[in-house]
């Protein structure tokens, strides 16, 4: 406790009845008691506070990557090509604006009347 032995204890505790008095050491003491007991409380809910938040960062980190695969997972299946579900036309008379493609859906072709 901070290099501190019994003799210097001793010492600490002479020198303080003599300077405080025999009256007024009792209330000192407990008074430096209950200083010492709330700043050890404070300290051990600050402790526990830190943990709690470090365990949370950790549980965050695990969900994001949860998160992160899932939406990985679900634009490989949204980016999967459809066959025969739409076609791209470029028009060839340049009547789309900035030469976008136009997206349409395939038509299926008139049938013939022979079957």
């Amino acid at each position: 406790m901070l290099g501190i032995g019994m003799p210097e204890l001793i010492v600490i505790a002479v020198i303080a009845l003599i300077v405080i008095g025999p009256d007024k050491l009792p209330g000192l003491a407990k008074t430096l008691g209950r200083i010492f007991g709330e700043l050890k409380k404070a300290t051990n809910e600050f402790k526990e506070t830190m943990e709690v938040e470090s365990k949370m960062a950790d549980v965050k980190k695990a969900f994001d990557g949860i998160n992160e695969k899932d939406l990985i997972d679900k634009s490989e299946v949204m980016n999967e090509p459809q066959p025969n579900k739409i076609a791209t036309d470029i028009p060839s008379d340049n009547t789309a604006e900035n030469n976008d493609v136009i997206m349409k859906p395939l038509e299926e072709p008139p049938k013939d009347e022979r079957g």
